[in-house]
């Protein structure tokens, strides 16, 4: 607990320059710009259609959907689209009010964990017809399984406007100046420790550390869910009708001691400064003060720009099995869109091989040629996060519409206990988790 009171007058750090975060995907960003209607040439029929478009982007983040826009309209003279950035606070929960007034929203920007509350409260229109129909979709154009997460129960919701899988960065600087062996694909937890413990110091002898093995992204939840995935476990039944068995199964537990150790018992992870902070707020990473960092792609291009760091990436670790998760966000259209085939004719362009020209300069294109033509595949770093694609397992949110509202509070809770209080007995804290979060569970029914 020492240690967490004097890391919190530490500066805030990496994660808090992610200006706006999607269960997705993130996107720093600096003032936007403006979002104003264009003038649009009418078709020879006279007629004109609007679409709106919201997103929880800004700032900078707006550009590429800007650029997609106005090459959308340029094809398509007959229509004209409104990009609108919803900020503050709640995004969903203003972007669902304004679908229940008819607020005549068209396109809508969604994480993949709140697909399900959307479909549930009959929020999206199903595409499947769409894709098949007058202005077709071929499938087989999109990376492996990207476009599963814009699925539930057996229709497809969302095509994939970005995503990020789950790697370890590290710093060349620190491990060339310590003599320590760059990590290799195929890493085991005993291993990860053991480079993580080499490059643990007090370097200046003051009986404090002040250079970390690694900085851990403190209790974001959707990251620990890989741990339990490697270590052969996951936090719900396949049915999603249970969390015991589950949440506290040996499995589970021993991902939840491993993340704890790396924290109290080991040492080679700096406590998080803000806990109310997305990953916790810590820099030590881009400080140059951490070796290894574990996250996704999102603050990628800030850290290949920045002087501390010599960046690389490798895959996470492993334990019982090779596992990553797909962190994604996509656009579907309202259900309620008076314009459902303009909506489909702009949808397909956004997200498809023309709009992947524009977002291979953003994020990671999820359209295959495209990241093939750009050489992506074979990029020593962005090649790492594809090579992921091939080990994503299911996140806990796709076996249950009531995730949100059961293991994540549930998880989060207890990740911050096991990392603030050293003297956590875990398998009983985890077993009290498991039971709390079926109760909830079993009263949303």
């Amino acid at each position: 607990m020492d240690r967490l009171k004097r890391n919190i007058s530490k500066a805030v750090g990496l994660f808090l320059t992610l200006l706006f975060i999607l269960p997705g995907c993130g996107v720093v960003a600096p003032e936007p710009p403006p979002t104003q209607s264009k003038t649009v040439t009418q078709s020879s029929s006279g007629e004109q259609i609007t679409l709106r478009v919201a997103t929880g982007d800004s700032g900078a983040g707006l550009i590429p959907h800007q650029r997609i826009i106005d090459q959308f309209e340029a094809e398509n003279p007959d229509i004209v689209i409104e990009l609108e950035s919803i900020g503050g606070g709640d995004y969903y929960g203003r972007l669902l009010t304004a679908i229940r007034a008819d607020e005549g929203f068209d396109i809508l920007h969604i994480g993949d964990d709140a697909l399900p509350r959307f479909v549930e409260q009959n929020a999206l229109l199903p595409l499947d017809e769409f894709m098949d129909g007058l202005y077709p979709l071929d499938r087989q154009i999109y990376l492996p399984g990207l476009l599963e997460p814009g699925q539930w129960q057996g229709q497809q919701y969302l095509l994939p406007k970005d995503y990020s899988l789950l790697a370890i960065y590290y710093n060349k600087k620190i491990f060339d100046e310590q003599q320590v062996p760059y990590p290799q694909a195929g890493w085991t937890w005993a291993e990860f420790l053991a480079t993580a413990q080499a490059l643990t110091q007090d370097t200046d002898g003051d009986g404090q550390t002040d250079r970390w093995g690694v900085q851990l992204p403190a209790s974001w939840t959707t990251g620990f869910e890989y741990w339990v995935a490697t270590a052969g476990g996951q936090l719900i039944s396949p049915d999603g009708q249970a969390f015991e068995g589950y949440f506290d199964s040996p499995e589970a537990v021993n991902a939840f001691q491993f993340y704890a150790d790396l924290y109290n018992r080991y040492q080679v992870a700096p406590l998080p400064v803000d806990l109310t902070a997305f990953g916790g707020g810590n820099s030590e990473f881009q400080d140059g003060r951490a070796a290894m960092l574990f996250f996704g792609r999102w603050p990628q291009t800030s850290l290949l720009e920045n002087p501390n760091v010599e960046l690389a990436v490798v895959s996470p670790p492993q334990s019982e099995r090779q596992a990553n998760l797909l962190i994604w966000s996509g656009f579907g259209i309202a259900r309620n869109s008076p314009h459902q085939e303009a909506a489909w004719r702009f949808l397909r362009f956004y997200t498809g091989q023309q709009g992947a020209e524009v977002w291979k300069d953003w994020a990671l294109p999820a359209v295959q040629p495209v990241a093939e033509a750009a050489g992506l595949t074979a990029d020593p770093i962005d090649g790492v996060w594809l090579a992921e694609l091939d080990h994503v397992v299911p996140r806990g949110y796709t076996y249950t519409a009531h995730w949100e509202s059961t293991a994540e509070p549930a998880l989060r809770r207890l990740l911050e206990q096991i990392i603030i209080d050293p003297q956590t007995d875990i398998p009983k804290a985890v077993s009290a988790a498991a039971r709390l979060a079926e109760a909830q569970l079993n009263d949303g029914r």
